[in-house]
């Protein structure tokens, strides 16, 4: 049985599905804070664990490479990439035959600096729905790059400071990498410069990056996370031009509602086209759609899936008793 209460809790088992409320066992897909708590134990890859330790402090951990089966408490499971952030990751639960997957944020588009998202088949898939309308259909990933950078050499031609607005982990990250080959000079806010040793550690290498020196801006580009707009670090500047980085760029009159120069739609998300191709190569009995738009479930019901949006008291009605789980060899 599947439940749904600041997190997804796989009855019957030890299993929560990134429990927001501190568990005795959870799941965590990826570091990002909206998908972690204070758990006695966790399972994730090496690479989150490490993410998640460095902003909530040591954790006893279960930790997995992708694609390697593997029983924990009782259950098979297998981790394989979702394409977010650096080592984030899906899950499989093989509970008596039932394939389960939970997909975690995810997107099926190259990244610099993650594993790209892969697809499995399963019976009931529960799957994010962030970019769930038909308007939110990204560009080319190479049209946005090339966009970044061309925002990024005409400030500097105009003797002003580029600041490029992104979220300390994952969309900082993949600026650094892409701004930082191309020889652009880089200065990162604190929290971005910490993170990005973390991803070194992990062999995602950058280049031509410092720590931010207050005053010390000339022909480089900021990197700051989105919160320092209103900061004086950013705010104080006097010849700027700001950018963005964020897949809800694709609303009309973004920029003048972040109150930036320019928004670039790159996202760490799936837009519409990657949630229903995932949906059709998956091909579950059953879908489950969480953290997005409920209007999506219309969609993947046009398609003919099975479909309801997971919220707080939905179960779907299939138990495994405790003595089962003890008994039963789930690696037949």
């Amino acid at each position: 049985m599947i439940e749904y209460s600041n997190g997804i809790h796989i009855k019957d088992t030890l299993f929560w599905l990134d429990a927001r409320k501190k568990s005795e066992f959870s799941f965590i897909s990826h570091a990002h804070i909206d998908h972690v708590a204070r758990h006695r134990e966790i399972l994730a890859t090496e690479e989150t664990r490490a993410l998640y330790e460095h902003r909530l402090g040591k954790i006893k951990a279960i930790t997995l490479g992708y694609n390697v089966p593997k029983k924990v408490k009782g259950v098979k499971v297998e981790l394989f990439p979702s394409g977010h952030i650096l080592g984030s990751a899906q899950i499989l639960l093989d509970i008596f035959g039932t394939k389960i997957v939970y997909t975690g944020d995810f997107k099926l588009r190259k990244s610099l600096t993650a594993r790209r998202g892969e697809v499995k088949k399963c019976d009931i898939l529960i799957m994010e729905s962030t970019f769930g309308l038909p308007r939110y259909v990204f560009p080319p990933v190479e049209e946005i790059y090339h966009k970044i950078t061309d925002f990024v050499e005409k400030g500097l031609n105009q003797k002003k400071v580029p600041v490029i607005l992104a979220y300390s982990l994952g969309k900082a990250q993949e600026a650094i990498k892409l701004l930082g080959d191309k020889g652009f000079k880089l200065s990162l806010h604190g929290a971005i410069y910490s993170l990005a040793k973390i991803y070194e550690e992990f062999g995602v290498k950058f280049k031509n990056y410092e720590p931010y020196e207050h005053g010390n801006l000339k022909d480089k580009v900021l990197i700051s996370p989105p919160w320092s707009r209103r900061h004086k670090m950013v705010d104080e500047l006097p010849h700027k031009k700001i950018a963005f980085l964020s897949g809800w760029g694709m609303d009309n009159g973004a920029k003048y509602s972040y109150n930036v120069d320019e928004v670039f739609p790159l996202s760490d998300h799936a837009d519409f086209k990657e949630l229903l191709e995932y949906a059709k190569e998956s091909n579950p009995e059953k879908i489950y759609v969480v953290h997005g738009f409920k209007e999506f479930v219309e969609h993947l019901k046009k398609l003919g899936f099975d479909a309801e949006e997971l919220k707080k008291g939905t179960k779907f009605d299939k138990g495994f008793s405790k003595e089962i789980l003890l008994n039963y060899d789930l690696f037949r």
